[in-house]
C-alpha cells in the first residue's frame, strides 16, 4: 500500500486499544492496513501480544485472509480458504511468511495439519526479518506439537538461513526433548555449527539443558 499508518501500528504494539480504535481509518479493514514492513494490523497485535487490542479488532473485522487465519489458529477458516483456491497455500504474506510458518510459530498443530494436507510446502524459506523454514519457526517458538508434525513432513531437516541455525539447535535451546529425539531419529546432523561456531550441544548447554547437551554429543 502507498499509505502507511505508523502511529496506529505503534499504538497497537503497546496494546493501547483506545488509541488504536481512534486512529483506525474509516471503512478500511484491519487486514488491509500495513506498516512499512508489510505487517498487517492483526499480525502486529499478534507479534506484540497486544491481546486486548487484538480482541477488539477481531470483533470488528471477523473475516480474515489466509495468513492471519493461520496465525490465529482459525483452522476452519484456513480450510475454507484453501478449498476455494489451493493456489494461495504457499504464498508469502507481505511481511514475508507463509501461512505454514505462521501456524507453526504460534503453535497451532491442527492448522499446521490442514495446511500440509492442503499442499503447503514445508521447505519454503521465509523472506522476513528471519529466513527459515516452518520447522525452524516452530522450534524457535518452542511449539512442540507443531514442530513434531513438521519433523514428520520435512525432508530438509538441517536447512538453515543466513545465521546457520538449524531446527535442532533451536529445539535444543528451548529444551524440546521430544522434538530433539524426533530430529535425531530422522538423521539431524549434530555436528552442524551456526555462523558463530555453536552446535546444537552448545545451545542446549548454554540454556541449562544438560541432559540434552549430553545426548547431543557428536560421534
Amino acid at each position: 500500500m502507498s499509505a502507511y499508518h505508523e502511529p496506529l501500528f505503534e499504538a497497537a504494539a503497546r496494546d493501547e486499544t483506545e488509541r488504536v480504535l481512534a486512529l483506525l481509518p474509516a471503512e478500511v479493514s484491519a487486514s488491509d492496513l500495513r506498516n512499512r514492513d508489510g505487517t498487517s494490523l492483526i499480525l502486529q497485535c499478534l507479534y506484540n501480544r497486544a491481546e486486548t487490542t487484538l480482541a477488539q479488532l477481531l470483533a470488528l473485522f471477523p473475516d480474515r485472509p489466509l495468513h492471519e487465519a493461520a496465525a490465529l489458529g482459525d483452522t476452519d477458516r484456513v480450510g475454507a480458504l484453501i478449498a476455494a483456491n489451493r493456489d494461495i497455500v504457499n504464498l508469502l504474506s507481505p511481511d514475508g511468511w507463509t501461512a505454514l510458518h505462521l501456524a507453526a510459530f504460534f503453535g497451532h498443530r491442527r492448522t499446521v495439519g490442514i495446511l500440509l494436507d492442503g499442499g503447503a510446502d514445508p521447505h519454503l524459506l521465509s523472506r522476513a526479518f528471519e529466513v527459515n523454514i516452518p520447522l525452524q519457526a516452530a522450534c524457535a517458538a518452542g511449539a512442540t506439537d507443531a514442530a513434531l508434525a513438521l519433523v514428520a513432513a520435512t525432508t530438509l531437516i538441517d536447512e538453515t538461513g543466513p545465521s546457520g541455525t538449524t531446527a535442532l539447535m533451536s529445539a535444543a535451546h528451548n529444551g524440546m526433548a521430544d522434538v530433539v529425539d524426533a530430529l535425531l531419529a530422522k538423521g539431524a546432523d549434530t555436528s552442524r555449527r551456526d555462523t558463530a561456531g555453536k552446535s546444537a550441544r552448545d545451545y542446549a548447554a548454554e540454556a541449562g539443558h544438560h541432559d540434552l547437551s549430553n545426548r547431543l554429543r557428536s560421534p
